[in-house]
């Protein structure tokens, strides 16, 4: 991503404990196995580090279109005519032969949405990441191909995710892959100097940690899930999803989410 408009580091001494314990400062090298016990400590406690960060996610703009983009896109593969509610969206039809293109084409929509709000955050471009991978992961493997496919295998592989089930599952993924990438940005800020000493480096095991710091994220995520097939279902019936209240229901799945870290944290 490259930029830094989530601000500074935290400086805290609860956060100099995180880059000690993923650095392994003042500690023999551990197994992969004690590894293993460490990364929900580690995680939890970055979070919470940097508590302001998750809080600013309520109000980006990026974060919350990107969300609910997801929204309109398992709505519009409802429609007999999966193409012009496509295009009403700002999505080009031409461009959404594959899972992989209809992914950039909503990540170019928040793109083009953030731009003209004058709004770009590292948040909301985390949201995006999130957003396309959640779509390639849970309707990928229902389409043919992931780089070619007829347009009514991508609707069906899109209306899957349309059911109050099926959005639980896309909210979980989104939420899981969103803080994933949060608690990557600071994790990666802050060790940077130890990148090549880091303990995790010396089991060999970089890709390791992502691997488990990712199921731990989809883990905590599923305390939302529930709840996001519930908001989807409800709220479409009664009123239709509209902007306004899917960011209402984002203030309250993030607290939820906050609420899940700290829980796992008290319980270590």
């Amino acid at each position: 991503m490259g930029h830094t408009r989530l601000g500074y580091l935290p400086t805290s001494r609860r956060w100099r404990q995180v880059v000690a314990a993923l650095s392994g400062e003042g500690r023999e090298a551990s197994s992969e196995h004690q590894l293993l016990d460490e990364i929900d400590l580690i995680a939890i406690s970055t979070l919470e580090a940097a508590q302001a960060g998750v809080e600013s996610a309520i109000n980006d703009v990026g974060f919350r279109y990107s969300f609910y983009l997801l929204t309109q896109l398992v709505l519009a593969a409802r429609e007999t005519k999966w193409e012009k509610r496509l295009a009403e969206l700002g999505v080009n039809p031409s461009e959404t032969n594959s899972i992989f293109e209809l992914s950039i084409e909503i990540q170019r929509l928040v793109d083009d949405y953030v731009l003209s709000h004058g709004q770009s955050s590292d948040i909301g471009e985390m949201a995006q990441q999130a957003m396309g991978e959640s779509i390639c992961a849970l309707a990928g493997p229902k389409s043919i191909a992931l780089f070619g496919t007829s347009e009514e295998e991508l609707q069906s592989a899109i209306r899957a995710l349309s059911t109050k089930k099926g959005f639980s599952d896309l909210g979980q993924r989104f939420f899981g892959r969103f803080i994933f990438h949060f608690l990557n940005f600071y994790l990666s800020r802050g060790t940077a100097a130890q990148v090549g000493t880091s303990r995790i480096y010396q089991v060999g095991s970089l890709s390791k940690f992502n691997e488990i710091l990712q199921t731990h994220c989809d883990q905590t995520a599923k305390i939302v899930r529930n709840f996001c097939g519930e908001w989807y279902s409800k709220t479409e019936y009664k009123k239709g999803i509209d902007e306004h209240n899917t960011s209402r229901f984002l203030a309250v799945a993030l607290k939820k989410l906050q609420s899940e870290m700290k829980r796992q944290r008290v319980n270590l």
